[in-house]
Protein backbone atom coordinates (compact mmCIF):
# COMPACT_ATOMS: atom_id res chain seq x y z
CA UNK A 1 0.00 0.00 0.00
CA UNK A 2 1.39 3.29 -1.05
CA UNK A 3 1.20 6.19 1.47
CA UNK A 4 0.16 9.51 0.02
CA UNK A 5 2.39 12.27 1.25
CA UNK A 6 1.06 15.77 1.70
CA UNK A 7 2.93 18.18 -0.38
CA UNK A 8 4.73 20.95 1.60
CA UNK A 9 3.10 24.16 0.63
CA UNK A 10 5.82 26.47 1.79
CA UNK A 11 3.09 28.65 3.35
CA UNK A 12 5.22 29.88 6.30
CA UNK A 13 7.04 33.01 5.24
CA UNK A 14 9.97 34.45 7.18
CA UNK A 15 11.44 37.93 7.16
CA UNK A 16 15.16 38.43 6.64
CA UNK A 17 15.65 38.64 10.41
CA UNK A 18 13.75 35.43 11.04
CA UNK A 19 10.44 37.00 12.00
CA UNK A 20 7.45 34.95 10.88
CA UNK A 21 5.49 37.12 8.49
CA UNK A 22 2.90 34.54 7.50
CA UNK A 23 1.99 31.17 8.90
CA UNK A 24 -0.31 29.49 6.50
CA UNK A 25 -3.43 31.51 5.96
CA UNK A 26 -2.65 33.68 9.03
CA UNK A 27 -0.75 36.80 8.15
CA UNK A 28 1.07 38.69 10.88
CA UNK A 29 0.20 42.24 10.20
CA UNK A 30 3.04 44.73 10.49
CA UNK A 31 2.08 48.05 12.15
CA UNK A 32 2.83 51.29 10.50
CA UNK A 33 4.85 53.87 12.41
CA UNK A 34 1.74 56.00 12.96
CA UNK A 35 -0.22 53.03 14.32
CA UNK A 36 2.63 52.09 16.62
CA UNK A 37 2.83 55.64 17.95
CA UNK A 38 -0.94 55.73 18.45
CA UNK A 39 -0.93 52.49 20.41
CA UNK A 40 2.04 53.66 22.47
CA UNK A 41 0.26 56.94 23.24
CA UNK A 42 -2.90 55.07 24.25
CA UNK A 43 -0.91 52.81 26.54
CA UNK A 44 0.87 55.79 28.08
CA UNK A 45 -2.45 57.60 28.58
CA UNK A 46 -3.97 54.55 30.27
CA UNK A 47 -0.96 54.26 32.55
CA UNK A 48 -1.11 57.98 33.36
CA UNK A 49 -4.83 57.83 34.13
CA UNK A 50 -4.19 54.84 36.37
CA UNK A 51 -1.46 56.74 38.24
CA UNK A 52 -3.67 59.83 38.51
CA UNK A 53 -6.49 57.73 39.90
CA UNK A 54 -4.12 56.22 42.45
CA UNK A 55 -2.79 59.68 43.34
CA UNK A 56 -6.32 61.08 43.68
CA UNK A 57 -7.30 58.21 45.94
CA UNK A 58 -4.19 58.71 48.06
CA UNK A 59 -4.82 62.46 48.26
CA UNK A 60 -8.45 61.89 49.27
CA UNK A 61 -7.37 59.46 51.97
CA UNK A 62 -4.76 61.94 53.21
CA UNK A 63 -7.39 64.70 53.34
CA UNK A 64 -9.74 62.46 55.31
CA UNK A 65 -6.95 61.70 57.76
CA UNK A 66 -6.05 65.39 58.12
CA UNK A 67 -9.72 66.34 58.57
CA UNK A 68 -10.14 63.69 61.25
CA UNK A 69 -7.06 64.85 63.13
CA UNK A 70 -8.08 68.50 62.78
CA UNK A 71 -11.50 67.68 64.18
CA UNK A 72 -9.90 65.90 67.12
CA UNK A 73 -7.65 68.90 67.76
CA UNK A 74 -10.61 71.30 67.58
CA UNK A 75 -12.61 69.16 69.98
CA UNK A 76 -9.68 69.06 72.37
CA UNK A 77 -9.23 72.83 72.11
CA UNK A 78 -12.95 73.32 72.72
CA UNK A 79 -12.81 71.08 75.79
CA UNK A 80 -9.73 72.92 77.05
CA UNK A 81 -11.43 76.27 76.46
CA UNK A 82 -14.51 75.13 78.38
CA UNK A 83 -12.35 73.86 81.23
CA UNK A 84 -10.45 77.17 81.38
CA UNK A 85 -13.76 79.04 81.35
CA UNK A 86 -15.02 77.04 84.32
CA UNK A 87 -11.74 77.40 86.21
CA UNK A 88 -11.68 81.16 85.59
CA UNK A 89 -15.23 81.56 86.89
CA UNK A 90 -14.59 79.50 90.01
CA UNK A 91 -11.29 81.26 90.61
CA UNK A 92 -13.11 84.59 90.43
CA UNK A 93 -15.67 83.37 92.96
CA UNK A 94 -12.93 82.09 95.26
CA UNK A 95 -11.11 85.42 95.03
CA UNK A 96 -14.36 87.27 95.72
CA UNK A 97 -14.92 85.16 98.82
CA UNK A 98 -11.45 85.99 100.12
CA UNK A 99 -11.98 89.70 99.46
CA UNK A 100 -15.47 89.60 100.97
CA UNK A 101 -14.18 87.79 104.03
CA UNK A 102 -11.50 90.39 104.63
CA UNK A 103 -14.01 93.18 104.04
CA UNK A 104 -16.38 91.66 106.60
CA UNK A 105 -13.58 91.46 109.13
CA UNK A 106 -13.07 95.19 108.71
CA UNK A 107 -16.58 96.44 107.95
CA UNK A 108 -18.83 93.90 109.68
CA UNK A 109 -20.58 96.56 111.78
CA UNK A 110 -21.18 98.74 108.71
CA UNK A 111 -22.72 95.79 106.87
CA UNK A 112 -25.14 95.00 109.69
CA UNK A 113 -25.99 98.67 110.18
CA UNK A 114 -26.89 99.04 106.49
CA UNK A 115 -29.19 96.03 106.69
CA UNK A 116 -30.91 97.33 109.84
CA UNK A 117 -31.24 100.84 108.37
CA UNK A 118 -33.38 99.53 105.52
CA UNK A 119 -35.61 97.64 107.95
CA UNK A 120 -36.11 100.64 110.25
CA UNK A 121 -37.49 102.73 107.41
CA UNK A 122 -40.20 100.12 106.75
CA UNK A 123 -41.01 99.26 110.39
CA UNK A 124 -41.77 102.67 111.92
CA UNK A 125 -45.04 101.43 113.41
CA UNK A 126 -43.50 98.47 115.21
CA UNK A 127 -43.14 98.76 119.00
CA UNK A 128 -39.89 96.83 119.11
CA UNK A 129 -37.06 95.73 116.83
CA UNK A 130 -34.60 93.09 118.06
CA UNK A 131 -31.27 92.50 116.37
CA UNK A 132 -29.09 89.44 116.96
CA UNK A 133 -25.43 89.74 115.97
CA UNK A 134 -22.08 88.23 116.88
CA UNK A 135 -21.25 89.23 120.50
CA UNK A 136 -18.22 91.35 119.54
CA UNK A 137 -20.47 93.85 117.71
CA UNK A 138 -23.15 94.37 120.39
CA UNK A 139 -21.74 97.50 122.05
CA UNK A 140 -20.80 99.26 118.81
CA UNK A 141 -24.11 98.53 117.09
CA UNK A 142 -26.32 99.42 120.04
CA UNK A 143 -25.43 103.11 119.80
CA UNK A 144 -25.32 103.13 116.01
CA UNK A 145 -28.78 101.62 115.61
CA UNK A 146 -30.31 103.95 118.17
CA UNK A 147 -29.02 106.88 116.15
CA UNK A 148 -30.38 105.31 112.95
CA UNK A 149 -33.78 104.77 114.62
CA UNK A 150 -33.98 108.43 115.60
CA UNK A 151 -33.12 109.52 112.05
CA UNK A 152 -35.71 107.16 110.55
CA UNK A 153 -38.45 108.27 112.96
CA UNK A 154 -38.66 104.83 114.54
CA UNK A 155 -40.25 105.33 117.97
CA UNK A 156 -40.11 101.74 119.21
CA UNK A 157 -37.38 100.05 121.21
CA UNK A 158 -34.22 98.85 119.48
CA UNK A 159 -32.61 95.89 121.22
CA UNK A 160 -29.25 94.45 120.19
CA UNK A 161 -28.34 90.99 121.50
CA UNK A 162 -25.24 88.86 121.09
CA UNK A 163 -25.58 85.36 119.60
CA UNK A 164 -22.64 82.98 119.36
CA UNK A 165 -24.27 81.18 116.43
CA UNK A 166 -24.41 84.32 114.29
CA UNK A 167 -21.29 84.75 112.16
CA UNK A 168 -19.38 88.01 111.86
CA UNK A 169 -21.21 90.32 109.47
CA UNK A 170 -24.45 88.32 109.68
CA UNK A 171 -27.56 89.42 111.54
CA UNK A 172 -31.11 88.41 112.41
CA UNK A 173 -33.77 91.14 112.63
CA UNK A 174 -36.95 90.24 114.50
CA UNK A 175 -40.14 92.21 115.11
CA UNK A 176 -43.66 91.46 116.23
CA UNK A 177 -44.93 89.91 113.01
CA UNK A 178 -41.83 88.67 111.26
CA UNK A 179 -38.09 88.35 110.91
CA UNK A 180 -35.34 88.59 108.31
CA UNK A 181 -31.92 87.02 108.30
CA UNK A 182 -28.82 88.08 106.44
CA UNK A 183 -26.07 85.47 106.18
CA UNK A 184 -22.87 85.43 104.19
CA UNK A 185 -23.34 81.70 103.56
CA UNK A 186 -26.67 82.31 101.83
CA UNK A 187 -25.19 85.09 99.72
CA UNK A 188 -22.27 82.85 98.71
CA UNK A 189 -24.71 80.07 97.83
CA UNK A 190 -26.69 82.43 95.59
CA UNK A 191 -23.51 83.61 93.90
CA UNK A 192 -22.44 79.99 93.37
CA UNK A 193 -25.82 79.14 91.85
CA UNK A 194 -25.60 82.15 89.55
CA UNK A 195 -22.12 81.08 88.42
CA UNK A 196 -23.30 77.51 87.76
CA UNK A 197 -26.25 78.80 85.73
CA UNK A 198 -23.87 80.98 83.73
CA UNK A 199 -21.53 78.06 83.09
CA UNK A 200 -24.46 75.87 82.03
CA UNK A 201 -25.42 78.30 79.27
CA UNK A 202 -23.85 77.85 75.83
CA UNK A 203 -20.90 80.19 75.42
CA UNK A 204 -22.45 81.96 72.44
CA UNK A 205 -25.63 82.60 74.41
CA UNK A 206 -23.69 83.82 77.44
CA UNK A 207 -21.60 86.15 75.29
CA UNK A 208 -24.67 87.61 73.54
CA UNK A 209 -26.35 88.31 76.87
CA UNK A 210 -23.21 89.93 78.24
CA UNK A 211 -22.80 92.12 75.15
CA UNK A 212 -26.47 93.13 74.89
CA UNK A 213 -27.18 96.55 76.51
CA UNK A 214 -29.66 96.58 79.36
CA UNK A 215 -32.80 98.74 79.41
CA UNK A 216 -31.05 101.46 81.37
CA UNK A 217 -28.29 101.74 78.78
CA UNK A 218 -30.83 101.85 75.97
CA UNK A 219 -32.80 104.58 77.72
CA UNK A 220 -29.63 106.58 78.31
CA UNK A 221 -28.64 106.27 74.65
CA UNK A 222 -32.13 107.35 73.51
CA UNK A 223 -32.01 110.35 75.83
CA UNK A 224 -28.58 111.36 74.57
CA UNK A 225 -29.75 111.07 70.98
CA UNK A 226 -32.78 113.24 71.73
Amino acid sequence: MTTAHKRYAFDRVFDHDGTVLRDGDRVKRMLTEAEAEERAAAAAKAALESEEAKSSAAAAEALRTIAGRAQAVLQRMDAESERMREEAARLAVAAARVIAGRALDRYAADTVEACAREALADLRGEPRLALRVTPSLVDELSQRLQDEADLAGFEGAVIVRGDEEVALGDCVLEWRSGAIERTSAEIEARIGEAVERWLARPRADAASKEDAPDDGDAATDDGAAA
